[in-house]
């Protein structure tokens, strides 16, 4: 009995390798030649699959010529991001060799081995550039605008890039995947996993949790406990049971308002269950610049911190503003898109008896269940923030229960000038004015809020949003009684 137990004890581990090495194959191509993963800190990644397709020179290695690819061709391809960039090369047991890119030149070279699969080759280098068996290239570069994983907490922010995530400490994990069954044998699957602790990127923070965006549009609270996951050009969350993934985590906000942009429309409703609203959206005004300017009208209101959605740009944020949902859940997530999936305001409001109006520029941003009141700009002074103040005083006047109302100018010069520029402010002192005018005779609850903010940026926008950045993210949150 007791070797029959060791016999079946054996099959079993045999069994559970050989799933293990089903879910972890070597990436290859059809050509039967394993992948070589280009990857990290770069715009797009590059997979060497062969020789095919790149310009080759000729590698003497031990007696023998191959084609071999030089590595800066590769990295061209793939389009390095940063500055003070490095490279890694990794290979399959482990090894890692570290060079600046600086030094490296068109004699640096990958080729195929028959043995040692994919090496590298540096002739100027010392020998422990010659790695074998490699499974990555890693870029990791350093700057602004490196894309990673991003963190705020309070006023401060940090990015872990994707290369640098790479060379992370880390925590070999066998997890469970599940258990089969037949017959009278049975096999434990497991996954060996290179898990990332999340609270090493989050030192002395005493929160219990934080609030992390996924590309998706995504959110969720997640503990301190919980890990990250290299893949390559992204980072996946999982939880602390090393199990519950979530894919392509943008960034994690330790201290975020409680306000959302979501909150938007359960408010708005429950105010017109007792009167009129008056909506105003301003686009593009960050929380920080309106603390800032402390234009006279909206200054003397409470202003409180609100968090918009990601990406901040405007389809996305406005469709979450309207429908109170999340972007997975609203089905806007990126520019060009205008089909809700979900009922917004003006529909809810219409259940609730309640008529509407939208007055928008010169196009509509996504499709609403109202057709929105368009204006272009009559006058020509460059913005339709003046006809968009006119028709929404007609509106006004007409009695509709629910008034919205979108202004785009403070967005248009806070790109082209930045957002705490002299132009951006003035701008705002403009909307200020419109503002406290529109609520001159009305009676009901006034909000006014943002879509999103900008950061200040280089080049032909000197103001930008639509990353996991504290300026983008924030906006303000005004609400009152006008008496």
């Amino acid at each position: 009995m007791k070797r029959k137990g060791t016999s079946v004890l054996t099959a079993l581990l045999l069994c559970a390798l050989a799933l293990l090495g089903a879910l972890n194959p070597p990436r290859a191509h059809a050509s039967g030649l394993p992948s070589l993963v280009v990857t990290g800190d770069v715009v797009r990644e590059v997979v060497l699959t062969g020789c095919e397709g790149w310009e080759t020179v000729k590698i003497e290695y031990r007696g023998a010529v191959y084609d071999g690819v030089p590595l800066l061709s590769v990295l061209a391809q793939a389009e390095v991001c940063g500055e003070q960039v490095q490279i890694l090369l990794a290979a399959h047991d482990g090894v890692v060799a570290a060079l600046s890119l600086d030094e490296i030149t068109q004699d640096c070279c990958l080729f195929w081995h028959p043995e040692n699969r994919w090496q590298f080759t540096a002739p100027d280098h010392p020998p422990q550039a010659r790695v074998k068996d490699l499974e990555y290239v890693v870029v990791i570069g350093t700057g602004p605008e490196v894309p990673g994983v991003r963190f705020i907490h309070g006023l401060e922010e940090s990015t872990v890039t994707y290369g640098t995530l790479f060379t992370a400490d880390a925590l070999q994990r066998l997890i469970k995947e599940g258990e089969a069954r037949r017959g009278d044998c049975s096999v434990t699957a497991f996954t060996k996993r290179s898990l990332i602790p999340l609270g090493q990127f989050v030192g002395g923070a005493e929160l219990p949790a934080a609030l992390a965006y996924f590309a998706d549009g995504s959110q969720l609270e997640v503990p301190f406990d919980g890990f990250l996951e290299w893949r390559g050009r992204s980072g996946d969350y999982l939880g602390p049971d090393g199990r519950t993934r979530r894919p392509d985590l943008k960034g994690l906000w330790l201290d975020p308002p409680e306000l959302s942009v979501t909150q938007l429309l359960p408010a708005a409703l429950q105010a017109l269950e007792t009167g009129r609203v008056l909506i105003v959206l301003l686009d593009g005004l960050g929380y920080y610049e309106l603390i800032q300017v402390q234009p006279p009208f909206l200054g003397s209101k409470q202003v409180q911190r609100a968090r918009t959605v990601f990406p901040s740009i405007t389809p996305v944020a406005l469709a979450s503003l309207l429908t109170g949902e999340l972007p997975p859940r609203h089905g806007i997530t990126a520019r060009g898109q205008r089909e809700l999936q979900v009922p917004d305001l003006f529909a809810r409001a219409a259940e609730l008896g309640k008529d509407s109006v939208m007055v928008e520029g010169t196009t509509k941003v996504v499709n609403t269940s109202i057709s929105p009141v368009l204006n272009a700009d009559l006058d020509g002074d460059g913005t339709t923030d003046g006809e968009i103040f006119r028709a929404a005083q007609e509106e006004l006047a007409r009695g509709a229960d629910l008034v919205f109302v979108h202004f785009h100018g403070y967005d248009d010069v806070a790109h082209s000038c930045g957002p705490f520029s002299p132009e951006a402010a003035a701008k705002l002192l403009e909307l200020d004015a419109y503002v406290e005018d529109l609520c001159q005779g009305f009676t009901g609850t006034v909000f006014v809020l943002a879509d999103h903010g900008q950061h200040p940026a280089a080049g032909d926008k000197l103001g930008d949003h639509g990353q996991f950045s504290l300026l983008d993210l924030t906006i303000p949150w005004l609400k009152w009684e006008q008496p």
